[in-house]
């Protein structure tokens, strides 16, 4: 006969268990059992099941946990819903380094002929610690022919020496071959390396070129031309899009090594097109509606991606860099070791004795420690940067973002040296070019401004513009308007009068505050719309050494030639010991700190 029984579903571990389990027997089986002592054949039937329940209850509290990011502990659970979430996890972190290149350059009746006898040292060149072994690489050409940031101090009868500054990272080049046979759609392979920092390019046996793209339903990526117009020197290259239908992405797995998957299109003629969504388009088929089921993605979109990209055949080359971690980090002067293999002339005919002599006076070093090498991401740090990335879904939000954004796009396309943003009352909604349209309310100003060869401000050109409204289009909101201008720079000199206390030198006084004056006014650590405060300038010249008063402070304009074209008001914006800038955007900018900023030592 079926009776309601009394069952418990909040045990959880072994004790609970085997306490309900107790307690089941003596209400529904009095008579039948009723001897619970430790020794006895039904208790151990007992603990034996309470045992299993505690097992099992563990394993589905742990697999409910590991469905979610906040609690997962397994770290290829992190990894997988890391990468669901948009954040790509880190296997290495590369050291960064400044390394100070050294060439002597013949005299050449009183003058260094550098433009035939300057060398082209290669982006990627290797340089080694001379402690450590530890390889760096150089992330920029070195062209000793163009004299911009470039400091040439005399040498010799002989010759003057040239120095080039560049930045590097600790890491080298390695490549790995990989074999397909068949037609498998959604093939994967594993690069059986660690500590890989990132995927150089991918290039197939007929000579084909294969793309990295962050999933395989994105069919276009940035790609760069070489800039051959005036401006090159500012923008080494043009940025465009392009669609690619050889295209791969990857992903680090939890022991670190590196998975390619590709995709799923068999042949050349079925590979991704672009549909152009019309009405008719839509109604015919061309392109499927939007299902009232909810789909994963946008099925109507003018991108549509049919076949996921092609899949791979024959044999391809990966080559990828491998570095960093800890033990990347290398002391000062220890990046000494340069090798000159790639490194060229650039005039025909210059070569021979003369050019091993020239060649061998190629000297590096790195005046600073290098930083920033570490191993990968920890549980911890892949959990709050998943965070972030899924609140953002690398989409410029705030006015913040955008400010981020532009200041971090590719040095190939351009630098963006300053940038500031602001409520816009003249632009189309929807619209991202370089021009300034009707009133809009809703827009957003973007200032930008560039810096020349000489690391002096100055305004982006067209072709930087351009670059920038190409790379940002691609992280903006939909209803976001992005209007690119140019902000102001406003050139200043500082003159300044000081008495020092006895027994000090003048001239070392004098060098020092000279020193710390150029250090304040150092342009990375100013800002568009900046003001100056001549309070602090005055604390700063007091904290050295020696000074006993600052007797008089001046804040000058500098315009006309080599100088900003833009006079400025100085008086007129000194509020309270601030010098505030226009109320167009702009900054303040000591061009050329060595002649800008002069002092006098007084008596008092």
């Amino acid at each position: 006969m079926n009776e309601d029984k009394n069952i418990s579903y909040l045990n959880k571990d072994f004790t609970s268990f085997k306490s309900a389990l107790q307690q089941y027997a003596k209400t529904y089986f009095p008579t039948t059992y009723n001897d619970f002592s430790e020794a006895t054949p039904g208790n151990m039937f007992i603990e034996m099941s309470s045992y299993v329940g505690d097992v099992m209850s563990f394993y589905l509290d742990t697999q409910v946990q590991e469905n979610f990011l906040l609690y997962s502990k397994e770290k290829e659970n992190l990894y997988a819903q890391a990468y669901v979430m948009g954040y790509r996890p880190k296997a290495s972190y590369a050291s960064n380094a400044t390394i100070d290149v050294y060439q002597l350059i013949p005299n050449v009746s009183g003058s260094p002929d550098y433009n035939t006898y300057g060398l082209l040292i290669p982006s990627n060149t290797t340089v080694t610690s001379n402690s450590t072994g530890t390889k760096f690489l150089t992330t920029q050409q070195i062209d000793f022919t163009n004299t911009g940031s470039t400091e040439i101090t005399f040498y010799s009868n002989d010759y003057f020496l040239f120095k080039k500054s560049v930045s590097a990272i600790s890491a080298e080049i390695k490549t790995s071959t990989i074999s397909f046979v068949g037609n498998q759609k959604f093939s994967t392979t594993t690069i059986a390396d660690t500590n890989i920092l990132q995927i150089l390019n991918v290039t197939g046996s007929n000579g084909s070129t294969w793309y990295e793209v962050p999933y395989l339903a994105q069919s276009s990526i940035f790609q760069k031309t070489n800039n051959t117009g005036s401006n090159s020197d500012q923008v080494p290259y043009l940025m465009s899009l392009q669609r690619v239908p050889q295209r791969f992405v990857s992903r680090f797995l939890s022991d670190n090594t590196l998975q390619l998957e590709f995709g799923a299109g068999l042949s050349s003629d079925k590979t991704d097109s672009q549909i152009i969504p019309t009405a008719g388009n839509i109604q015919s088929g061309s392109v499927p509606g939007i299902s009232l089921i909810t789909n994963n993605y946008n099925e109507a979109s003018s991108f549509f991606t049919q076949e996921y990209g092609l899949v791979p055949s024959g044999s391809l080359t990966v080559k990828y860099l491998v570095g960093g971690g800890i033990t990347s980090n290398v002391p000062s002067n220890d990046l000494t070791i340069i090798n000159t293999t790639g490194i060229t002339s650039t005039k025909n005919g210059y070569s021979g004795a003369l050019f091993s002599t020239i060649l061998s006076s190629i000297i590096s070093t790195n005046p600073n420690p290098s930083t920033g090498g570490r191993d990968g991401d920890t549980a911890d740090e892949i959990r709050q940067n998943t965070l972030y990335a899924y609140s953002t879904q690398l989409r410029s939000v705030t006015k913040d973002d955008y400010i981020v954004r532009a200041l971090s796009m590719p040095s190939d396309y351009g630098t963006i040296a300053k940038a500031y943003i602001s409520q816009d009352f003249s632009r189309n909604p929807q619209e991202t070019i370089a021009y300034t349209q009707q009133y809009n309310p809703l827009a957003l100003d973007l200032y930008i401004l560039a810096y020349n060869s000489n690391k002096n401000l100055a305004t982006g050109s067209v072709t930087l513009k351009n670059n920038l409204v190409t790379y940002i289009n691609q992280y903006r909101m939909v209803t976001d308007a992005i209007n690119i201008k140019d902000a102001y720079y406003i050139n200043i000199g500082v003159n300044f009068d000081i008495t020092i206390s006895s027994g000090y030198s003048n001239k070392d006084i004098l060098t020092s505050c000279i020193s710390t004056l150029q250090d304040h006014f150092n342009i990375d650590k100013w800002q568009i719309n900046q003001p100056i405060s001549l309070s602090d300038i005055t604390s700063k010249l007091l904290q050295v050494k020696g000074v006993q008063s600052v007797v008089k402070l001046e804040v000058v304009n500098k315009q006309g030639v080599n100088y900003s074209p833009y006079g400025y008001d100085i008086a007129g914006a000194t509020r309270k010991d601030n010098i505030y800038p226009s109320l167009d955007p702009a900054i303040f900018e000591v061009r050329y700190p060595d002649a800008d900023i002069q002092g006098r030592v007084v008596v008092g």
